[in-house]
Parts: C-alpha cells; sequence; structure tokens
C-alpha cells in the first residue's frame, strides 16, 4: 500500500475507502467458486438477443426464450458427445495445465495430509485433506492448484478427484436440464 501511495496518491485514497474484500484477493470468500473476477455473462446474453431487441415487448420475450432454450440444448449434446471425463472439459484442461507446471515443484511431506511446498522461491503449506493452498487459488477456483496437484502425485491421488463439484458433469447436466423453458 506503501508503494501505491507514493505512486498514486489519489489511487492509494480511493482503494483505502473500499472494503479490502472488493479488491485483495487475500480477503475474497473462498465460497464462490470462479479463477476470473470479470464475468462476460452480460456480453455473451446481450450479442445473443441483439436481434430480439428490436421486437415488440411479447415477440422479444419469445425470442430470447427461443433462444436460450436453443443455446441450452446445443450445449447440453456438445457435452454429452464430449463426456469422457466425470469434470467439464475447460476445467479438465486448465487442471491438465497446472498438472504440467506442478512438475517443477518439490514437496516435502510434514504430517498427514499436510506438505510444505517450494515452487520458484516461494514457500506454500498444502492440506489435502481441508482442499486449501496458502497460495488459496484452490479454495478460490475449486481446482487444485500446481502446489496441490505436486501433493497429490506425491501421494498418487487423481487430481481429478479433487476437484470441487460444482465441476462435475453430473452438476452441468443437472443444471442444464431445460425443465424450466417449458
Amino acid at each position: 500500500m506503501a508503494k501505491l501511495a507514493a505512486d498514486n496518491p489519489g489511487a492509494h485514497a480511493f482503494v483505502e475507502e473500499m472494503a479490502p474484500n472488493t479488491w485483495c484477493r487475500t480477503f475474497f470468500s473462498d465460497f464462490p467458486k470462479c479463477d476470473i473476477l470479470l464475468n462476460n455473462t452480460c456480453e455473451v446474453f446481450n450479442r445473443l438477443i441483439l436481434d430480439a431487441r428490436e421486437l415488440p415487448v411479447m415477440s422479444m420475450f419469445e425470442k430470447i426464450r427461443a433462444q436460450l432454450q436453443h443455446r441450452q440444448y446445443t450445449k447440453r449434446k456438445e457435452a454429452n458427445e464430449k463426456m469422457v471425463c466425470t469434470i467439464t472439459p475447460k476445467i479438465r484442461d486448465k487442471l491438465r495445465k497446472n498438472t504440467e507446471f506442478s512438475r517443477d515443484v518439490e514437496v516435502s511431506p510434514a504430517t498427514n495430509w499436510v506438505f510444505g511446498v517450494e515452487s520458484h522461491g516461494r514457500n506454500y503449506v498444502v492440506e489435502l485433506n481441508l482442499r486449501a493452498c496458502s497460495c488459496r487459488r484452490w479454495q478460490l477456483t475449486g481446482i487444485p492448484c500446481i502446489h496441490s496437484i505436486a501433493c497429490m502425485r506425491h501421494e498418487r491421488i487423481k487430481p481429478e478427484s479433487m476437484v470441487s463439484s460444482c465441476y462435475s458433469m453430473a452438476t452441468y447436466m443437472q443444471h442444464t436440464e431445460g425443465k424450466y423453458f417449458l
């Protein structure tokens, strides 16, 4: 904060007035599982309804309902065709990348399910039983970080089994059933 105050006093004053949990990852809640600070859902939705916005209100609602229903059907069909794993494809890709990066990490077991980890000159503590790492990425996203994956490798645990259930194919299929379009 001192560096920010020296570089830009106006920005420092602005940040000082805000609660830390709105701008500092350390204070973020780990209940929602998301690894991005921005969400493009609104932009995607606005692009989807661009044509419908020119219609009368009831026609617009019907067109939007039909477009959303078609999108859900298409996404669900794609998911059924690509279902080769227990977790969703994008999360599987992120987990694969994290697994590749975890090869440069040194693991030192401390006690049952607790490990000390050294990665690029920094030290972290991983508690597999709590699904927690001191980098906080695992808690914030629900996707095992590189440090936790290195510990899982040490214990011969498949990282897929430690991903939050919100990313499971079963959860995805349950939430895309489309029953709310009837």
